[in-house]
């Protein structure tokens, strides 16, 4: 892989593990949801689906990422009650249609 191509692949990672990172530390740390950090992860999501929808496979780091995420967020919908456990689990399951979406 040449040098730029592997720059942008560590460059793609990285920011997705930022999102997903911010997305879940909030809600594992009982802070609450935070819209735009689940907004983000969304769109990292969807910029490493573009990027590698024509490769052979994805960057190990970044399919580790992306299979831990649902648990994540459904263990940490458990710490909350009510509305705000459902609508943790709605994200949960947008956020795991994304990674289908992006890796389809």
């Amino acid at each position: 892989m040449p040098e730029t191509e592997a720059h942008v692949e560590t460059d793609l990672v990285s920011r997705l593990e930022e999102a997903a990172d911010r997305f879940v530390s909030h809600l594992r740390m009982n802070e609450g949801f935070d819209e735009q950090a689940l907004l983000q992860l969304q769109e990292e999501i969807d910029h490493c689906g573009t990027a590698w929808r024509e490769h052979p496979h994805v960057p190990k780091r970044a399919a580790l990422i992306l299979a831990e995420l649902f648990p994540a967020i459904e263990a940490c919908a458990w710490l909350y009650e009510g509305n705000m456990r459902q609508r943790i689990q709605e994200a949960g399951a947008m956020v795991s249609e994304a990674v289908i979406a992006a890796l389809d």
